[in-house]
């Protein structure tokens, strides 16, 4: 199964949260239950570690979750060129790429 895109904007200093339902290629619901999902920033010229997402079950077995950072996480942020991606790990030791994408930082003015 090929690795959805999905670019992504987030501000700093805000929270940061979006809900999806990841598919399988018939696009039939990918069953979460037996799986651990996690997600990372990096940026793009070093690969340095930007940030760890929140990755949350919200309707595992319909394949929902809800990747989110908090107000101290987006804040932290650089304003490099940033890529991030989730990943399932399966309690049976296999491992998806669910999601990737580029990551725009938005400076705010408010501090």
């Amino acid at each position: 199964m090929a690795a959805g895109t999905f670019n992504i904007t987030i501000e700093k200093r805000a929270t940061f949260s979006f809900e999806t339902t990841f598919t399988q290629a018939d696009g039939s619901a990918l069953d979460l239950t037996d799986r651990t999902l996690i997600g990372e920033i990096r940026r793009n010229f070093d690969n340095v570690l930007e940030a760890t997402f929140t990755v949350t079950k919200t309707n595992a077995t319909s394949g929902i979750a809800t990747i989110s950072l908090t107000k101290t996480q987006t804040d932290s942020l650089s304003e490099n060129e940033c890529t991030y991606d989730i990943f399932a790990d399966h309690t049976d030791g296999t491992t998806l790429k669910l999601l990737t994408g580029s990551v725009t930082i938005v400076k705010n003015i408010t501090s």
